[in-house]
């Protein structure tokens, strides 16, 4: 979940209106930025290699009192996982791009083989040896006082979901199979140096079969100090947003920390998808989700599937809670908000959306970023929508421009 700190919100639209002006020059006087915003590198980039094949799944950070840029969190691969298992995700490795304004993004090759930040386990037998993907970054600073005088620290936690080389049974019309990469649990790394490298400490929440093969795609909330009485901010646990899949539906479950992440106790199912003899859009059920402030509650863009023609679209629900502990209400008459291809998302959408991340903008505006591609032999690229007005509706919506360079 994010959101832009009024404190350095004015030192980013200076930087950032120098390079803007440039760009602007360049363009045509129709300023709408087309297309993705994020892609898979090319054969020849020198700077990263892993995520030729594909990017997905932006985790995105404002700039803080920490860091002045943007950053963008991603997974991606190059057409297979570790150690030579074939693929049917876009997760595998994860990386990193910069930016000044949150829409023209730099890739940061990171000091891993093919310039990942974050790779899969090297032994075979670790829990996640065949693919990871990031599912949330937060920062995590501390003030500890000594004799002399107050030291501050701040720290990056990345919660990403791993997948070991075990098999799972899956159940089909066709029969029974077997499949590697389904076996999914979440787990943490830690960064010092804003997010170059990390170390990773193990699975903080595992597995159950009770909800499904895995448990993936983390999202936390974790409690902003100002968002209530400050007594009750400190009382309020860290709470973890994931979904898993039983082989029928998608659902979302969650978890609540009360020691700031470092261990999780699960409470249960959040949301599932609609109605299918109505054909909801999500019969199929929800999985990717992303949380933001909102309207003195929290809002929720999540990925549904339905069940008829397995089609993928944005949906969106409501909670009173600012800190996400009470019930959530789908929003929009439980329709959806964005569907592939169509306005303003463009043709290279046509096949699918997903993997939605929100920013929450001083302004009240939203950010929506997110994956899609074109089609079955397309490669998956990542993009962004805006909400000038913060309203949700499939109307509220616009591609982003130039201008929203400059204003950042």
């Amino acid at each position: 979940p994010s959101f832009i700190p009024n404190k350095v919100a004015k030192n980013i639209a200076l930087q950032s209106t120098n390079e803007a002006h440039v760009e602007k020059e360049e363009h045509s006087s129709v300023d709408e930025i087309n297309g993705p915003i994020l892609t898979p590198s090319s054969p020849s980039d020198d700077a990263t290699q892993f995520d030729i094949g594909c990017v997905a799944n932006p985790v995105v950070l404002p700039p803080s009192n920490t860091n002045q840029k943007w950053q963008m969190y991603y997974y991606g691969n190059a057409g297979s996982w570790n150690h030579n298992q074939n693929c049917f995700l876009p997760t595998g490795w994860c990386g990193l791009a910069e930016s000044h304004d949150g829409i023209k993004w730099t890739k940061v090759a990171g000091p891993l083989e093919g310039g990942a930040i974050l790779s899969p386990s090297s032994s075979s037998d670790a829990w996640d040896a065949i693919h990871i993907g990031v599912g949330d970054v937060v920062r995590v600073e501390t003030t500890s006082t000594t004799t002399k005088e107050q030291q501050h620290t701040s720290e990056l936690h990345m919660y990403y979901f791993g997948a070991s080389g075990e098999e799972v049974a899956m159940e089909s019309s066709s029969g029974s199979s077997s499949i590697i990469g389904m076996k999914m649990r979440i787990g943490r790394a830690v960064s010092l140096d804003e997010g170059r490298t990390w170390e990773k400490s193990g699975v903080v929440l595992d597995s159950d079969e009770n909800e499904g093969f895995f448990a993936s795609w983390p999202r936390l909330i974790v409690p902003q100090q100002g968002n209530g009485d400050d007594d009750d901010d400190r009382k309020e646990p860290w709470r973890m947003l994931y979904h898993s899949f039983n082989g029928k539906k998608w659902r979302v479950f969650g978890a609540e920390s009360f020691d700031c992440g470092d261990t999780w106790t699960k409470t249960g199912l959040v949301l599932e998808g609609g109605d299918e003899e109505a054909n909801s859009f999500d019969s199929a059920g929800i999985g990717t989700r992303a949380v933001a402030p909102w309207r003195d509650g929290l809002l929720m863009v999540y990925e549904g599937v339905n069940s008829t023609s397995l089609r993928h679209c944005l949906g969106a629900a409501y909670c009173e809670d600012v800190h996400g502990g009470g019930e959530w209400t789908k929003l929009e008459s439980a329709e959806p908000i964005m569907e592939p291809g169509k306005d303003p998302l463009g043709d290279w959408t046509c096949q699918v959306i997903g993997t939605p991340w929100l920013v929450a903008m001083e302004d009240g505006s939203l950010r929506l970023y997110h994956c899609a591609k074109s089609g079955p032999d397309a490669k998956m690229s990542i993009g962004v929508l805006i909400s000038d007005s913060g309203d949700i509706s499939s109307t509220s919506w616009r591609k982003s421009t130039l201008q929203d360079t400059i204003q950042t």
